[in-house]
């Protein structure tokens, strides 16, 4: 019988730890950062401040020092993650896949966004002009800094 994506999440979630919304502040303060793995129109929506904005759907490129297009903010395999999506199954997804790919200390966050806005954590939305990230803002990818 086929798997359905059911069968992966609980399948990713077996294999992976998963925290709440109420541990997110003690994890950050031991070096984890956030990865958002939502799509674009649910990251403009807000995000918990400063995640690294990285779709599902580019992930593994996006992890794979051997791909020329690969993030070089997720090149310490040894950097602790805590990734979340909308509501916790794409990123249960995500880090059993960077788990997979050598990262050492990925975690989900249990419930995702949804999660964190209903336990009222901090939420920023980055500024949008004509529909896109403004250039001069940190979250842009092509941000240079000043």
């Amino acid at each position: 019988m086929p798997l359905r994506l059911k069968d992966l999440v609980k399948t990713a979630k077996a294999n992976i730890d998963e925290i709440t919304c109420d541990q997110v502040e003690d994890y950050q303060a031991q070096g984890y950062k956030t990865l958002d793995v939502r799509e674009a129109a649910e990251y403009l929506d807000g995000t918990i401040p400063m995640s690294l904005h990285i779709p599902r759907g580019i992930l593994e490129p996006k992890c794979d020092m051997c791909f020329e297009g690969h993030e070089s903010e997720l090149s310490d395999l040894n950097q602790p993650w805590i990734i979340f999506c909308q509501a916790g199954g794409r990123g249960a997804l995500a880090a059993y896949t960077m788990k997979q790919m050598g990262y050492t200390n990925v975690i989900n966050l249990a419930g995702g966004f949804n999660a964190w806005k209903a336990f009222g954590g901090p939420i920023e939305t980055p500024p949008i002009e004509d529909g896109l990230i403004r250039c001069d803002h940190p979250w842009n990818p092509g941000f240079q800094g000043e």
